[in-house]
């Protein structure tokens, strides 16, 4: 009984092993986070997180140099709201480890909504459900060069707050167009959106009276404290097309850190690019979805190896308390 016992219990850690080792991946959705199935249909996810429901979410890590910023990421949930006028609304969120320490550090991070038409993940064949990659697939590695060496040399001051640096930056982006990034933006950026993530007015991570009404944490570390920090919403169609470009749209976010008083986190300014979509399908309908691809090339086989990874697991651990009990 106690070697059936340690068989179960080995072949249970291997699975998670081997779901904690898929390092490829720059974006993480559904399948990978475990959104609840919707209580709409069988085919689709209901990601709730503070009172906001999402059928789709996206997962990157913010590629920071620093190791004390290690572990950090950017969550993107997508819905459409149809309350008289119908909206496109994301919502975006840092995640942090519940104990790291930002009080003496600046910080803020620029939404890049008005690129979002000018760039993609290219792929072959181009798939925007399940297309990921980063900024530099994106915008191409000079461009972000370019952006993250801005925001380093941003002439910070003394005394500014996160929010006047913040502005600061948006302005300087807005004023001085890089070669690199011309063929995005067409001349300038557009639709910036600016927010201090640390100093007065800063938000605040999710606490646990305004989790209660959660059923999902879109986190790849479940223990990570979670922060919105921005709501964009455009007025929405209801052509097909419209839905789709909005749903599966690439927000890149310039996310600066730079010292702001003694015990601060970084030594100088920590500048990195974040390109983060929501992603599909929905860990609901990935076990019976046909993506129209076969075996050899790999694309169902890791689908539904994603998807099955949280009912199998479940079904181990079942066998596992069976044997040992």
């Amino acid at each position: 009984m106690r070697s059936n016992g340690s068989q179960a219990l080995a072949i249970v850690l291997a699975a998670g092993a081997v779901h904690a080792q898929d390092t490829e991946k720059t974006i993480y959705g559904c399948v990978d986070v475990g959104c609840p199935a919707s209580t709409r249909d069988s085919a689709n996810d209901n990601c709730t997180v503070a009172g906001r429901s999402f059928p789709y979410v996206g997962v990157t890590r913010i590629p920071t140099s620093s190791e004390a910023l290690t572990g950090l990421t950017w969550s993107k949930g997508f819905n459409i709201t149809g309350d008289g006028e119908r909206r496109f609304g994301s919502s975006y969120y840092l995640g942090s480890p519940a104990d790291l320490d930002l009080s003496n550090t600046g910080a803020c991070a620029i939404f890049f909504h008005g690129a979002s038409r000018s760039i993609s993940f290219e792929t072959d064949p181009a798939t925007d459900e399940t297309t990921q990659g980063t900024c530099s697939d994106a915008m191409g590695s000079a461009c972000v060069d370019a952006l993250t060496a801005r925001a380093r040399n941003l002439d910070i001051g003394d005394g500014a707050s996160s929010e006047e640096v913040c502005a600061r930056l948006r302005d300087d982006l807005r004023e001085n167009m890089d070669d690199a990034c011309a063929r995005i933006t067409g001349g300038s950026w557009s639709n910036l959106t600016t927010v201090a993530l640390t100093g007065n007015g800063a938000p605040e991570p999710i606490t646990s009276q305004q989790n209660a009404s959660s059923n999902c944490w879109p986190v790849t570390e479940k223990q990570h404290d979670l922060t919105l920090v921005s709501d964009y919403q455009v007025q929405g169609g209801n052509l097909v097309n419209e839905v789709y470009e909005a749903q599966w749209a690439i927000t890149p976010i310039l996310t600066l850190f730079y010292p702001n008083g003694e015990g601060s986190l970084v030594d100088a300014a920590d500048a990195s690019l974040s390109c983060i979509k929501v992603m599909g399908p929905a860990l609901a309908s990935v076990d019976t979805m046909d993506n129209g691809t076969t075996d050899t090339e790999g694309g169902a086989a890791s689908l539904s190896i994603s998807g099955s990874y949280y009912s199998g697991l479940m079904v181990l651990l079942s066998s596992f308390i069976a044997f040992i009990a």
